[in-house]
């Protein structure tokens, strides 16, 4: 009898054990469409209250910033470089110069006026890998990231220093020396422009026919260049300028423009120019030329460095030639 109890009661654990599993999963399945329905009520954000957990395989969207311009305010359009510098005519494209060669190889100085408007025509003149110097305008957008990075790539940087052409009609910019200033003007203008291109061992004028013309101004300008210890390269944009003059009086080390390189963005120009530039050298022993980032200059000038290693060229930073 015993025994057919205990067949009764095994032959029963089975039962028992699938209707406990039943329950168990009926359980399970209505907590969870109780849990779906309410966080469909609520809403996506009751799955992560505080955004997607690290892991997630959906990341969170990107936050853009709050934008800083008022309702209403018409956004400001982004400086572009000009397609051509109308100071450029004021003074021949080569300026005369003595005959006085030196033993040993002549000396070339490269200035690539205008930089700061983008990255891109900087690189291009660092890529060339030889002693160059870029000349920045301040306040620009890429102004002192360009005079941060140059140096470690073997470009001198030296501020291209806006002053005040003779024609109302060209704009000087921001930061620019205007004849109107005091002499204390001058000093807070400079200051300030160097402020935005760090790293500048010297200046050379951008436009300037008439400030450079003035000797009270030129003597405001060079004297905060000698207290900061720097040089100043006359761009020679009239022939009015009395820029190197002042600076021998004040004790400012100097020097002067001898090629403009591209008064036309034109390949043939261009490349007679530098060819021009070689024969100056020759026959000076040194010389300084003027060029443009963003032009068609940097290439012409790489493809042309074979030529002036047959000429014996030495490529040199323009602080090499002041004096």
């Amino acid at each position: 009898m015993s025994a057919q109890r205990t067949k009764g009661r095994r032959a029963l654990s089975p039962l028992i054990v699938f209707g406990l599993g039943a329950i168990l999963g009926a359980s399970v399945a209505t907590g969870y469409l109780l849990a779906q329905h309410a966080i469909a009520r609520r809403g996506p954000s009751a799955v992560h209250p505080a955004g997607p957990q690290t892991g997630s395989r959906l990341p969170a969207p990107p936050q853009r910033p709050a934008s800083s311009v008022s309702p209403g305010a018409r956004p400001q359009p982004t400086p572009r470089p000009p397609h051509q510098n109308p100071e450029v005519s004021r003074a021949p494209a080569v300026v005369p110069g003595p005959a006085s060669p030196r033993p040993g190889h002549p000396r070339v100085a490269i200035i690539f006026d205008d930089a700061g408007y983008g990255i891109l025509g900087a690189r291009e003149i660092e890529a060339i890998g030889r002693p160059l110097t870029l000349s920045i305008l301040p306040h620009l957008p890429y102004s002192t990231i360009i005079a941060e990075e140059a140096p470690a790539r073997g470009v001198q940087v030296i501020l291209h220093l806006p002053m005040e052409p003779d024609n109302t009609a060209i704009q000087v910019g921001e930061g620019g020396i205007r004849v109107a200033m005091s002499d204390e003007e001058i000093q807070q203008a400079i200051s300030a422009d160097f402020a935005t291109v760090p790293y500048a061992v010297g200046a050379n004028n951008h436009m300037g026919s008439l400030a450079t013309s003035d000797p009270r101004v030129m003597r405001a300008v060079l004297r905060e260049m000698k207290d900061r210890r720097l040089f100043f390269v006359d761009s020679v944009t009239t022939p009015h300028s009395v820029a190197m003059q002042v600076a021998r009086e004040v004790g400012v080390p100097t020097a002067a423009r001898a090629v403009f390189l591209d008064n036309q963005d034109d390949e043939a120009y261009v490349r007679g120019q530098f060819r021009i530039l070689i024969a100056v050298a020759q026959a000076r022993g040194q010389a300084i030329a003027i060029g443009h980032v963003g032009r068609v200059t940097a290439k012409i000038l790489l493809s042309l460095l074979p030529e002036f290693d047959e000429a014996g060229i030495q490529f040199v930073r323009v602080s090499d030639l002041v004096r």
